[in-house]
Order: C-alpha cells, then structure tokens, then sequence
C-alpha cells in the first residue's frame, strides 16, 4: 500500500483497471499551541488516510499524497498558520477530482482533518457530482457517540473544537511523539455576542488558538474514537465504490 506519486506505469495501469475509489488526505497549516505542532490537521488526515486504507483491504484503493494546505480564516494572523483561500482550495479539488475521473478513478473520499476546508469542500463536491463524478467528505463521521462518552473536560464552544481534550487525543493516539503535554493549558475564551452570526478571526478573541482544555487528553481516548471513525469510514467509502462501479 502506497502513495499514487510512489507507483509507476506499469502499476498504475494494473489498480486504474480495477476502478479504485481515490483518497485524498486534506488538512491545513495552522496554529494550535504550544503542545501541538501546526501540522497536526496534516499529520491526521494522512494517518486517517492510511488506515482506513488498511481498513478495506477487499477494495482496490488510490491513495493519494496529503494536500497539505487549506482555509485558515479564522487563524489567519496565528503565528503558525499559513493558508489558501477558498477558492483556490475549491478550484484545486475540482482539478483533482475531473484529472481522476479522466484516469476512470471511481470516485474520490477526501479525509479533511480541518473544519475549515468543509464550506470548500462541499462546493467542490457538488460541482463534480454534477459532472457525474461522485465524492465523499470525511470529516470524523461517526466520532460524536464516543465522544459523548469519554469526554471529562466541557467544550470550549458547541461548534468547535481545537487543539483540546479531543483533538489532542487523537494526537496523542496518531502522533504521538509530536504531542508536548507538559505544554498543554487549558483555553476558555470570551466568545463574542455575536461570534453565532458574523465571522469572526479567534485572533480577535483570544490569544490562544486552543478552545478547551487538552490537559484531558490521552491516547486511551483518541483510539477509542478513531476506531469507531474508522468503522464508519470504511463501510461509507464501500458504498461510494460499489454506487459508482
């Protein structure tokens, strides 16, 4: 199981004639604190990618390299953040996508670790499946029950989290050596009255990008989780590949 760039002719004209389904690892460069590097979305979304890849070892599966770049709006002016905008993110997914389906790809399950590619990503979903490609969007499905579970710490915030209890742990269960724990602080900003309905940068807000508190975090819990993404990831990119062949 490799990378598509690692194949060479003779292997990639064997796995096109199969018509695999195509992954796509999605993240970002962005800030997340002092106890995370701010490639953690990139470091998840190819690990994710690498074992949902060996989850379905009865399909044949194109994996390929990590888009390490993404729309970092809000973490914009982080020191650590370096990003595109959405519509350079939107245009360079529908070249993908329209150079796979050329290749007779099946279709594309692109694994985003990053909330902020997902408004992108869905534009550029829905002008390929209207150009009869079909593409699935991965981000964490399935993650919501065991989260419910494990959680000990509160969220930050009901529709974001980052670089917490959570995130952290997957960190800590798929990275582990890039985790500094004894850095880890809790984050609890002030969120503006209004933040449910104007944009705003957390810059603004908070001089931390970690909202809530990864001192909870362990890989005991990001395993747990990961499984059960995993599980749901699998059965769905079955679905895409036996819907489009």
């Amino acid at each position: 199981m490799v990378e598509a760039d690692q194949l060479y002719d003779p292997e990639m004209v064997a796995l096109l004639a199969r018509r695999p389904v195509a992954l796509l690892p999605l993240g970002a460069v962005e800030s997340h604190g002092a106890h995370l590097p701010a490639g953690t979305d990139n470091m998840l979304a190819l690990r994710l990618a690498e074992r949902l890849e060996r989850a379905v070892p009865d399909l044949p599966v194109l994996r390929l390299p990590l888009m390490p770049f993404g729309q970092v709006w809000s973490l914009e002016h982080a020191p650590g953040s370096v990003g595109i905008s959405g519509a350079t993110l939107v245009a360079v997914l529908t070249d993908i996508g329209r150079a796979l389906q050329q290749k007779g790809v099946a279709g594309l399950a692109v694994v985003n670790a990053h909330l902020g590619n997902a408004p992108y990503l869905r534009e550029a979903q829905r002008a390929l499946i209207d150009e009869g490609f079909p593409v699935a969007a991965f981000f964490y499905p399935g993650a919501e029950p065991e989260i419910a579970r494990l959680r000990q710490r509160p969220q930050a915030h009901p529709a974001y989290m980052h670089a917490c209890e959570i995130e952290t742990s997957y960190m800590l269960h798929l990275a582990p050596d890039a985790v500094r724990m004894d850095a880890a602080v809790a984050n609890y900003p002030d969120f503006p009255a209004d933040f449910a309905v104007r944009p705003r940068r957390w810059t603004e807000f908070s001089d931390s990008p970690v909202l809530g508190d990864p001192t909870a975090a362990t890989a005991e819990k990001g395993e747990a989780i990961l499984t059960s993404v995993i599980e749901e990831m699998a059965a769905q990119l079955r679905r895409l590949h036996a819907d489009a062949v």
